[in-house]
């Protein structure tokens, strides 16, 4: 995708439809998550779309990914998890 969300990434027409799509499975009604597992830490952010109106493309990105990023502060989800030691190329 082009960094100007205004800008169709596949026909490259400004034709993106304004306001607020977002994804939901039929059944939950709930959001459909990016979720990150990685030494028992669960990141999670929404995953949000955009509609090119002009050819129908459809494509995904996170607003924040930076959330996804694992830091020293997070706890694993399971206090029984033994992991590996923490790289610098983990962050």
């Amino acid at each position: 995708m082009s960094n100007d969300r205004d800008t169709c990434s596949k026909c490259g027409e400004k034709s993106i439809i304004k306001g607020d799509i977002s994804l939901r499975t039929s059944k939950t009604n709930e959001i459909i998550m990016v979720v990150r597992q990685d030494h028992g830490v669960e990141k999670n952010v929404p995953l949000q779309s955009s509609v090119c109106c002009k050819c129908g493309f459809v494509d995904f990105y996170v607003q924040d990914p930076i959330h996804l990023k694992i830091s020293s502060e997070d706890r694993p989800i399971n206090p029984d998890f033994k992991q590996r030691p923490m790289l610098e190329s983990d962050f």
